[in-house]
């Protein structure tokens, strides 16, 4: 069981009749007139289809089997759920078809199954997954003009470089400065450190983290490296007791996340952990309750139980994927925040093309659907998220962050840090 019951989660998706004016708007208003817009207040359809498209195409890259997949496979069900409720509820009046394959964290496969979708059907938009496979795509899917929404919460992507990239979550780095602003708040003599893996995914939020660490005036340890594939973490936290670190800021999947807590109450008991995004769900928080006990916990959308607690659109959706597919809401492999992360890209690129049908543009162009990204302001996704907003010269999401602490066995909400929106943060 999660506590997630803070804000106000009924508010209903409410899209703009104008979008944002940006440095794409002159290209993709020459393409109006193709499809034409309903009233939609709610979100509950798409606009009139003016008979140009029947089908848009929007196919998914995701882990399911690769080192990621602890995390990976529960969110590429949410979002796949969730595009059949869209197709099955007329949320749009385009059909969403979602050709998907499992890359399993293996960067040449994934840019082999992208190439075999933009070859066969040139889509508009692709939902993607990791870090390492988004960036070394980013500058392609710029050039082809295909809106890419992944789980990678990378600051990177959100440079001028990489136009065509976006994300549903606080980023990486921001997730870091939101531990580090709190502890700043209630430790402020405390000692940090980085601990992540050696990969794109686990050095993304190091440099921008520790910066930020100094400026608060907090003391910072040497990194430590825990890889994904970990068994074993006595080392590196023998180097977390040697270096006397207080709060060890955590970048990983849930898997290493569970090695280093199992190890770490034998050999420094009295470390606290931050984990950002990807290192605790509900899974391992129940399976291993003792362990996890004390752990802190960032995020800019709700737990599974605190989606279903919103009473939006969004936990509709959920409850009815859930009773469509059979699936238990008491299986912690599936019902979790990484399925609600899943639910929240399908929402992405629903909204960014019923954006672009509202305006009367062809729903099958990336440079639509990229201007239609725009058109999502102050929108908490069905009251599954912190309120999302995307302008063309900032595509951060938001800069609120949800802090949690796992207390007997529950991932309980604690408070919200609302960070600067700097400009010098962006891509750091």
């Amino acid at each position: 069981m999660t506590t997630d019951n803070t804000g106000n989660s009924t508010r209903l998706y409410r899209r703009r009749n104008v979008l944002k004016s940006g440095a794409a708007g002159a290209a993709t208003l020459a393409l109006a007139g193709c499809i034409g817009g309903g009233d939609g207040g709610d979100g509950s359809g798409g606009g009139g289809n003016g008979g140009m498209a029947d089908s848009v195409t929007v196919p998914g890259i995701y882990d399911e089997s690769g080192a990621t997949s602890d995390v990976g496979r529960p969110t590429a069900i949410g979002s796949r759920d969730t595009i059949t409720y869209i197709n099955e509820n007329d949320l749009f009046d385009v059909s969403i078809d979602h050709p998907n394959n499992d890359y399993a964290y293996e960067v040449p496969q994934a840019q082999q199954y992208y190439q075999q979708y933009t070859s066969e059907s040139s889509p508009p938009l692709i939902i993607g997954w990791g870090t390492a496979d988004t960036e070394a795509l980013a500058g392609t899917v710029a050039d082809d003009e295909v809106v890419y929404v992944s789980a990678s919460y990378s600051a990177n992507l959100v440079t001028e470089e990489f136009p065509y990239n976006f994300f549903g979550n606080l980023d990486y780095t921001s997730q870091a400065r939101a531990h580090l602003r709190w502890i700043a708040d209630n430790d402020p003599e405390a000692t940090v450190g980085f601990i992540f893996s050696n990969t794109a995914f686990g050095r993304s939020p190091v440099e921008g983290g520790k910066q930020y660490a100094e400026e608060l005036g907090l003391d910072v340890a040497p990194d430590i490296n825990l890889p994904l594939t970990a068994n074993s973490a006595t080392t590196q936290l023998r180097q977390a007791r040697d270096q006397e670190i207080d709060y060890l800021i955590h970048q990983n999947t849930s898997a290493p996340m569970r090695v280093l807590l199992e190890d770490r109450q034998d050999i420094y008991p009295d470390l606290t952990v931050c984990g950002l995004t990807y290192t605790v769900d509900e899974r391992v928080v129940q399976q291993s309750p003792d362990i996890f006990e004390g752990v802190r916990y960032v995020n800019a959308f709700r737990t599974f139980q605190g989606a279903l607690d919103s009473g939006g659109r969004g936990a509709e959706i959920i409850e009815a994927n859930f009773e469509r597919e059979g699936r238990s809401m008491d299986d912690p492999e599936i019902a979790q925040l990484n399925y609600v992360r899943g639910v929240i890209h399908a929402l992405l690129a629903l909204k960014g093309m019923q954006n672009a049908a509202e305006a009367g543009n062809d729903v099958t162009s990336g440079p639509n659907v990229r201007q239609g990204m725009f058109g999502i302001e102050d929108d908490d996704m069905f009251g599954l998220a912190e309120p999302f907003s995307y302008e063309a010269g900032d595509r951060r999401p938001t800069m609120n962050g949800r802090l949690f602490e796992v207390t007997d066995g529950s991932l309980s909400f604690d408070t919200s840090v609302e960070l600067p929106r700097r400009d010098s943060w962006i891509g750091l």
